[in-house]
């Protein structure tokens, strides 16, 4: 029996076994006349009938290439690695484009403005608990002088004087608490202060490591060693490359390990009783005919799965291991049919004879392609194309492709502007009321000094010249004095500590808005698109199906067009899974250009290095072939269709040169 089914009709071949089992089943007795012995038969019938599955051929130490999470969609592939290149563990495989670098820089310029004014905060508050303190220590001072008066006994002084000095000390003892209060409370509120400054610090470096986080994120790195194979994209069924336009999550392509080869079968939940671990089963693939592989299951998913490729039922996850001695040349996403071996029925079916030559469709494509696409401009998610260079016209290096149109970033821009000229305007302030701040703190300091000088003078005088409690008072202000200067020096340092975290904080505050500035600067000059080298303009068609133009609307991270280099091209071609064995690498071809109205002569220079699906709305499986041409004929254009006829026997073709039809 020939498989030659493509795996989304599944269900057909369920269908296939079920009749299959119910034509050999004998026909139905009435119910009263049925033996117990034919029941049994008839049930050990039905556990045999035959059961067809259909899997692929899998590298069992692959690597999924997923496109990085991303907050926007869909992302720019960037740094894709060719495709077939050899990496190494740890190697970078693919990144995509991220705004996040740049957002990273404004977070920690935010976070030294941040800093900055905890530090102008602290100071103030600072300056402040050292006035408090001063407050305090004048208290004191006074409550001692009060002390001192208050002391002298009331039969040597008046009685209106006794009652003024009782009353002085009560006063001072009530100022002096209120005095404390205010201290504590300077303190505790610097204390509170530090911790809200520190919680907020936690909370931006947190942000800046999640973006950090994000941003190693954006790439992915090969866990293994093995050659790269590139993936389709699910939206425009095409090979996705660097510069491609891809969603979060989508599958971008595979690393393929050593080459260990295994089997994976999908089987319905109605067929999943005929099967065990070490049932023995044969394998037949499509792309090698007549070839039969004797194995073994090795593996079953305990719980039936979604495969919506295959269809809406529900599968059970077959693995079958491949023997070792196996020679056959496997490639990832060959399809298998496999059949219990119990269930394996002898046929004479002959192998159809292929054809002498085969006849594929292609399309002629450029190695070096330049993509097309908005820039990436913080927060400014969808753009006008205002203006783009014809379909198909050759451009130069400098030449204009496509111009975009986003009517925020001039208005964020001279917003931005406007922002930093007043900021510059309120630094250019500041630095002269800081220059006048310090002058007046130096005075502060010289008088304070002056003063302590001053009160040391005055309590040298002899202790027996003067009255105990004159002496008593200038010894307490020669002390208060002292503490008033030395607390001066300490009230200047953290005044200058306040004023430059705030000069500080201001210029971060002007770095910030300077880095925006650039930022849309450099997005506003980067709306036009130039070209970097000649080439020819290819569109790229939108969500819709509809090709790009002028007036379209675009989202961030998709493209528009590519610049296809017309001196690098090549046919880019699918051949059918039976028929693949048939192409060899180096095989001639002849290709045929129904709009030039020609056939040159070419050759087979690569195969796909997996099988895979031709495209959602066709499921057949195919291989990838490339030809390239023995002499590039004139006036060939990227995206245009051909045919490439080749010896389906492998045999070189005679070829000679271009044949005008």
């Amino acid at each position: 029996m020939k498989h030659n089914l493509p795996k989304h009709l599944h269900l057909s071949k369920l269908s296939v076994c079920i009749l299959t089992a119910c034509l050999s089943m004998p026909a139905l007795a009435p119910a009263s006349s049925v033996a117990p012995a034919d029941t049994a038969k008839a049930s050990l019938s039905a556990k045999n009938r035959p059961v067809l599955l259909t899997g692929e051929v899998i590298a069992k130490d692959s690597q999924v290439i997923l496109v990085p999470p991303s907050n926007s969609s869909p992302v720019v592939l960037r740094n894709f690695v060719a495709e077939g290149s050899k990496v190494k563990k740890g190697d970078l495989v693919l990144r995509i484009e991220t705004p996040n670098s740049s957002n990273i820089e404004q977070l920690e310029i935010g976070m030294q403005q941040t800093r900055a004014k905890a530090d102008s905060e602290l100071a103030k508050l600072e300056v402040t608990a050292l006035d408090a303190e001063k407050n305090l220590v004048t208290a004191k001072a006074a409550l001692a002088k009060a002390l001192v008066d208050a002391a002298l006994p009331k039969t040597q002084i008046s009685a209106l004087e006794f009652d003024k000095y009782q009353a002085e000390k009560e006063r001072s003892e009530r100022d002096l608490q209120v005095k404390q209060l205010a201290f504590d409370d300077a303190y505790t509120s610097i204390n509170r202060k530090k911790s809200d400054a520190d919680l907020e610090l936690k909370k931006q470096e947190i942000n800046i490591n999640y973006l950090k986080t994000q941003l190693a994120r954006s790439e992915v790195r090969a866990s293994q060693e093995g050659y790269v194979v590139h993936g389709y994209s699910n939206w425009r069924s095409e090979r996705l490359e660097e510069g491609s336009s891809a969603f979060p999550g989508n599958n971008a392509g595979q690393i393929i390990g050593s080459g260990q080869m295994e089997v994976r079968a999908w089987a319905l939940e109605a067929d999943r009783i005929y099967l065990k671990e070490g049932l023995a089963v044969s394998l037949k693939f499509d792309a090698l005919p007549g070839s039969e592989v004797q194995a073994s299951i090795a593996n079953i998913s305990n719980a039936p799965e979604e495969h919506s490729s295959w269809g809406y039922g529900r599968y059970f996850r077959v693995d079958i291991k491949l023997p070792a001695q196996s020679n056959l040349k496997l490639v990832p996403g060959m399809s298998v049919m496999i059949e219990p071996a119990q269930s394996i029925r002898k046929t004479n079916a002959n192998i159809p004879a292929q054809s002498k030559e085969l006849t594929i469709e292609g399309e002629i494509q450029s190695r070096n392609i330049t993509p097309i696409g908005p820039p990436s401009i913080p927060y400014i998610w969808q753009y006008t194309l205002a203006q783009i260079a014809p379909e198909g016209s050759a451009v130069k290096a400098g030449d204009m492709l496509a111009m975009f149109q986003a009517a925020e970033v001039p208005n964020q821009l001279a917003s931005q502007k406007s922002q930093l000229n007043e900021k510059l305007r309120a630094l250019e302030k500041l630095k002269l009321e800081q220059t006048e701040a310090e002058k007046a703190a130096d005075l502060a300091v010289a008088e304070a000094h002056s003063n302590a000088e001053k009160a040391a003078r005055k309590a040298t005088m002899p202790k027996e010249l003067i009255r105990r409690v004159d002496y008593d008072k200038l010894v307490i202000e020669k002390s208060l004095n002292s503490d008033l200067a030395a607390m001066s020096l300490r009230l200047r340092i953290t005044q200058a500590r306040a004023r430059k975290a705030e000069k500080t904080g201001l210029e971060t505050e002007i770095a910030m808005l300077q880095g925006k500035i650039d930022v849309l600067t450099k997005g506003q000059k980067a709306l036009t698109v130039t070209a970097t080298k000649p080439g020819m303009m290819i569109y790229k068609s939108n969500f819709e199906g509809e090709k790009f133009a002028a007036g379209s609307q675009v989202w961030m991270g998709l493209s528009i067009a590519s610049v296809a280099d017309p001196d690098k091209l090549y046919v880019s071609a699918k051949v059918p899974e039976a028929q693949s064995t048939t192409i060899k690498v180096g095989q001639s071809a002849r290709i045929n250009i129904p709009g030039a109205n020609m056939t040159v002569p070419a050759r087979v220079t690569g195969l796909g290095n997996v099988f895979h699906s031709k495209s959602t709305s066709q499921p057949i499986i195919v291989r990838d072939i490339e030809l390239e041409f023995d002499q590039m004929p004139k006036g060939l254009k990227p995206g245009a269709a051909v045919q490439a006829i080749l010896s389906a026997s492998g045999s070189e073709t005679a070829a000679t040169g271009a044949v005008k039809k």
